[in-house]
């Protein structure tokens, strides 16, 4: 299961003791205290591709972990990594994926023991000669191979038939890629839907991605590791009345945020197989303006305890967070906080490639909320051919939208999800 998501908060005026400053300290304090993925006696080794593989192609490189420490340690293999390329003074990066089957990584490696990973990747096509190349995340030193010149269409080489599969002529994707090289840095975020209501008044989607600041091979990073968890991340939930003629929107919030998100903290029990922490800032706003306008600012800090088994793929994720409010609109929402609070409880359950259930459980002085979403990946049903998740969401809730964040909303809604 993904560990990456969600929220909680408190207006400074309501809570005793709750400074501006006091928050600003507790983050920067998280910030400096947060931990690598790998702790002491793991040692990595990064083998580059075999051969002269040519620029355009697929090549496979491998990442050894060696446990050379006297205690079992717990590891962690992602399943996409990015990798950064240094030729004649140029750069550029292309994405990895896990090349072998993800049911046979261990969780922890025992003394002595070794675990090697595949990653399949493509070759930037403009780089021949002698290539240097580091692997985020893993912070192993990089590797030096030789890259062939990609040959011209319509010419013969050992390293294309080796790679019958591969195209002389790059798609638009790999074109684009070489012009964008801080795309490796966005990633997904908060689910992503699509939903209509059985009251169709009632439909909504959502979007939603996240940006890293920093560079992981970078000199900064390198210097202070912790610098990569941070983040900008922007989600947008619009509530869409197609019920109405002109299909109007109820309601949209726009949440623009900055936040840190840890590695996997090695200081946890040897059964837990992650524990992240994530804090930040975050602004909601609905964008529009005079009486209807509705806007709010709070810090949160949200823990998130992973439980997996490998050899079923059944998983649990337990994410509560708390959050205070800072700047709230004492005009137009001055009592948000009777409504939305300032706690709530995320909770996801299912197998890996199968069914999930997540639920998010908040408590406000005015009543309680509770939202369970259920999906169900479609390629289940077309022969692995369409990646969509079929997506149902059960909505009984206060403050769901800013607009009308003092009514309770109650809803039953059917789609789709690209990131549940």
């Amino acid at each position: 299961m993904k560990s990456e998501s969600s929220q909680p908060c408190l207006p400074v005026s309501r809570v005793s003791g709750l400074k501006p400053r006091f928050i600003l300290l507790s983050v920067l304090c998280i910030l400096l205290t947060a931990t690598g993925v790998h702790g002491a006696g793991l040692e990595t080794v990064i083998v580059p591709p075999a051969g002269q593989p040519a620029g355009g192609h697929q090549a496979i490189f491998a990442v050894y972990i060696h446990n050379t420490g006297p205690d079992a340690v717990q590891v962690f293999f992602p399943g996409r990594a990015t990798c950064r390329f240094a030729s004649g003074g140029r750069t550029a990066e292309a994405p990895a994926c896990f090349a072998g089957s993800r049911d046979q990584v261990p969780t922890e490696l025992e003394p002595g023991r070794f675990f090697k990973a595949r990653y399949k990747f493509t070759i930037p096509r403009d780089f021949a000669g002698p290539v240097h190349m580091t692997v985020a995340p893993f912070t192993a030193a990089g590797v030096m191979f030789a890259v062939a010149e990609s040959p011209q269409p319509g010419t013969v080489s050992a390293d294309i038939t080796a790679h019958p599969q591969e195209d002389d002529d790059p798609g638009m994707e790999s074109l684009f890629s070489l012009y964008q090289p801080y795309m490796v840095n966005f990633g997904v975020y908060e689910p992503v839907y699509f939903l209509v209501g059985t009251e169709p008044e009632k439909s909504k989607f959502q979007v939603s991605f996240k940006y890293r600041l920093f560079n992981p091979a970078g000199s900064l990073v390198k210097n202070h590791a912790w610098l990569q968890g941070i983040h900008l991340g922007f989600t947008q939930t619009s509530f869409w009345d197609l019920k109405s003629d002109s299909a109007p929107f109820a309601d949209t919030s726009y949440k623009p945020e900055l936040f840190f998100l840890s590695s996997n903290i090695k200081s946890r029990p040897a059964w837990m197989r992650g524990f992240f922490i994530q804090t930040g800032f975050q602004h909601e706003s609905n964008g529009r303006g005079g009486e209807l306008s509705r806007s709010t600012n709070f810090a949160y800090f949200k823990p998130g305890f992973i439980f997996y088994d490998p050899a079923t793929r059944y998983g649990l994720q337990v994410a509560p967070k708390i959050w205070a409010y800072i700047g709230n609109d004492n005009d137009t929402n001055p009592d948000l906080d009777d409504y939305r609070g300032y706690f709530e409880l995320d909770l996801k359950v299912g197998r890996a490639n199968s069914l999930v259930l997540g639920s998010c459980f908040r408590w406000a002085c005015q009543g309680a909320s509770l939202q369970l979403d259920l999906s169900y990946p479609v390629h289940h049903f077309l022969g692995d051919n369409l990646d969509l998740y079929f997506h149902v969401q059960y909505e009984n809730a206060l403050a769901e939208s800013l607009l009308y964040y003092t009514e309770r909303n109650q809803a039953l809604r059917l789609g789709f999800s690209i990131v549940r």
